[in-house]
């Protein structure tokens, strides 16, 4: 329960958390396998992601445009990317998510960010400062479907610094979980149980999160994303 907590509280805050904080814990703190680990984190995202949303959505700050086309594209490759978990060790898996996030985060943080005239909340009311192409946005959902099937994190974890470095906005939404945990689930990768009480814990902690998320500063969230 309190490992959902915690991984509500982040997810709410920088729209990921849900499993990048779930997969460590489950992992070192309750010793369970590693398949079962991304399989189980995975769709914990998804109520998770429901819940934080309507904070953000309650004050403008939801793209659905953009969110509609990742989430038509996210779906086509986060089977593919469940799947491919197949040929893999859950040792491997974990040692792939741990260096994939470190990427991410140091990416994320170096990258030369061109925000200074711009507050992310003012960015986001007005919708027609965005001049974003389809077929980037559709690329970017396909990639995050299937590094969120192989890897088990959650959509957050890509698309928050993908949205910002190569879109120019940010956003929270967490679609392209959703065919990957399917496919996990078909597996028997996922723990029922597990999923029950986590998921209950971080829709609880998500509320929590995305209130402290829509009060604070850009510049602050961002480095704060990173160093989490």
């Amino acid at each position: 329960m309190l490992i959902g907590i915690f991984s509500g509280i982040s997810s709410g805050i920088f729209g990921v958390g849900g499993a990048t904080i779930t997969i460590p814990f489950m992992r070192l703190f309750l010793g369970i396998p590693g398949k079962t680990v991304i399989g189980t984190a995975l769709p914990i995202v998804i109520p998770t992601a429901i819940s934080a949303i309507m904070v953000y959505y309650k004050k403008g700050l939801v793209r659905t445009d953009i969110g509609l086309i990742c989430g038509l594209s996210g779906p086509l490759s986060a089977f593919f990317g469940a799947w491919f978990t197949n040929f893999f060790e859950g040792s491997a898996l974990m040692i792939f998510t741990s260096f994939f996030i470190f990427i991410i985060a140091l990416r994320f943080i170096f990258e030369n960010i061109r925000r200074d005239k711009h507050n992310i909340i003012d960015f986001l009311k007005d919708k027609t400062k965005a001049d974003v192409k389809f077929l980037r946005i559709f690329i970017i959902g396909l990639v995050t479907g299937f590094l969120s099937g192989f890897l088990g994190i959650g959509g957050g974890s890509i698309l928050v610094p993908a949205f910002v470095i190569f879109l120019g906005i940010s956003m929270h939404e967490g679609a392209a979980a959703i065919p990957g945990s399917i496919e996990h689930v078909l597996l028997g990768n996922t723990d029922p149980y597990l999923f029950a009480i986590i998921t209950l814990g971080a829709i609880l902690g998500s509320q929590i999160g995305a209130r402290i998320s829509v009060k604070a500063e850009e510049r602050v969230l961002i480095y704060s994303f990173s160093f989490f």
